[in-house]
């Protein structure tokens, strides 16, 4: 078994998309015709965070006890830039034992983001 996707409902689809691309660098690809406006952002080939519009509707209130949505990446440098660059605030986190380094930030709606790098790719932070 595999985490197939993410679904984001939001009343602000751009901004949320404009995160998603502009900070972690996914992409923008084909998603089928469903009748609600949306968007399918693709990161190492797959459609891994799907944006869907609210249309007005309460978003939030589904997600329980959802924290935040992890990624993985190597280039450090590369995220703090756009982060930096962005006036998005964040802090850095280690994994006990692993050295994994890790950062986290909120982006648009107020998701909570965590970016996971290996220690020799953080080794500044």
């Amino acid at each position: 078994m595999r985490l197939d996707h993410i679904n984001v409902r939001t009343d602000d689809l751009e901004s949320v998309k404009g995160a998603f691309t502009d900070i972690l660098g996914l992409t923008e690809g084909a998603r089928p015709p469903f009748p609600k406006p949306g968007h399918w952002l693709y990161g190492g080939g797959r459609p891994i965070v799907h944006l869907s519009s609210a249309d007005g509707e309460e978003t939030g209130q589904s997600t329980g006890a959802l924290d935040h949505i992890a990624f993985h990446d190597d280039d450090f440098d590369g995220l703090i830039q756009r982060l930096d660059g962005a006036g998005i605030g964040y802090e850095f986190s280690t994994v006990p034992d692993s050295g994994v380094r890790q950062v986290f930030f909120h982006i648009a709606c107020g998701i909570r983001i965590e970016v996971d790098f290996p220690p020799q790719a953080a080794a500044e932070a």
